[in-house]
């Protein structure tokens, strides 16, 4: 259910494109080749790249969780649980 949420958003981003680059059950979001998002199908929830400085403190204040499968600085897991208001403005940054 809240895959079909980020999917929305992440489908009304100028020029984005959904892929499965990884195989059945791991979406990842394009804009012109470069991944903003991404979520397994069975996962906790979405993978985006917020920025060093908020990744820390979003992982030091609960609101998200260290994402280590993912190269480069900034990329937390952000829980479906999070208020939609908060993961659309998260997806819209990334």
């Amino acid at each position: 259910m809240h895959e079909i949420f980020a999917d929305k958003i992440c489908r009304d981003m100028e020029g984005s494109i959904r892929e499965q680059p990884f195989g059945p059950g791991m979406v990842v979001w394009t804009i012109e080749g470069h991944m903003f998002a991404a979520y397994t199908e069975a996962g906790e929830g979405l993978s985006l790249r917020v920025g060093e400085g908020d990744a820390g403190a979003m992982v030091d204040d609960g609101r998200a969780h260290s994402e280590p499968a993912l190269t480069g600085a900034g990329w937390v897991l952000i829980p479906w649980a999070t208020p939609p208001e908060e993961l659309r403005r998260r997806i819209a940054f990334s």
